[in-house]
């Protein structure tokens, strides 16, 4: 799915934002609202014997989709899970795509999440196959949560391949330019 950024984002815009993690400049600065990376962890809770996942639905923005804004998480529906796999159905995607037009218009999908139980935090063969196949835009990015362990990671594209970065954690409440001024990139 290819989208037109919008122009008008800085971190500066943001109200008690923190980064965690490196922030690397050549790759889209992930940001997620508190609020959505709590339902998340909460839904992860969900997998510590087989895997679940959902999808991160929000905007893109800067004219080289340099920030990526989480919005809204959606639980795939529908999916195929076992205790080291996740693969989403025919119906996971049509549900993904309803919810967007009835709950979410205007929303994009930036990107995916799933758990590795008592796993750890990285991307298998099978899911650097599903971001390079499914989530190919340069700013579509993954998350991966393992609840057994307490751990969570985001990657991104960089360079022309899907690499672990850090991730800017915001309030979801209105913007004010007083926030984030703070957070820097490498």
């Amino acid at each position: 799915m290819s989208r037109n950024a919008q122009p008008d984002f800085s971190l500066t815009d943001l109200k008690r934002a923190r980064a965690i993690g490196t922030i690397y400049s050549d790759g889209p600065t992930i940001v997620i609202q508190e609020p959505v990376l709590e339902e998340i962890l909460e839904f992860a809770e969900h997998g510590r014997s087989c895997e679940v996942g959902g999808f991160l639905l929000g905007e893109v923005y800067g004219d080289a989709h340099s920030f990526v804004v989480i919005r809204q998480f959606h639980p795939a529906q529908k999916a195929l899970s076992t205790g080291a796999s996740l693969t989403f159905t025919h119906e996971t995607w049509a549900d993904l795509h309803r919810r967007i037009c009835q709950r979410h218009p205007g929303e994009v999908i930036l990107g995916w999440q799933h758990t590795h139980p008592g796993l750890g935090v990285f991307l298998s063969g099978y899911d650097l196959f599903i971001q390079r196949n499914f989530f190919r835009e340069p700013w579509q990015v993954a998350l991966v949560v393992d609840p057994r362990r307490q751990e969570l990671g985001f990657f991104h594209w960089r360079e022309g391949e899907v690499k672990d970065c850090g991730f800017v954690c915001a309030d979801a409440g209105t913007p004010a330019r007083d926030a984030g001024a703070a957070l820097q990139l490498e």
